[in-house]
């Protein structure tokens, strides 16, 4: 479990990237979290953009041990992927 004051730090990280969130811009797909990490998968329109837009929303904020790798998936299909993984589930 984090610290207090580390899960404070990450709620601030989820109010930023809320905050990105419009259908022409940027859509969260989905998020895992577990072993001490959280991921969080979003589908942008432009990536310069997405970047220069986070950049903004959380200069104010404390440094975030992150890393941000993008990928093409046009498709959605890591995310129909894991839909299609909880089908019977649910």
């Amino acid at each position: 479990m984090p610290s207090v004051e580390e899960n404070q730090h990450m709620l601030m990280l989820d109010v930023a990237l809320g905050k990105m969130e419009r259908p022409e811009f940027c859509v969260e797909g989905y998020g895992r979290i577990g072993s001490g990490l959280r991921e969080f998968v979003f589908y942008i329109a432009d990536c310069d953009k997405f970047l220069q837009e986070f950049n903004n929303c959380v200069a104010q904020d404390r440094r975030y041990p992150i890393t941000i790798k993008f990928y093409k998936d046009e498709e959605w299909s890591e995310l129909r992927d894991l839909i299609d993984a909880f089908k019977d589930v649910i």
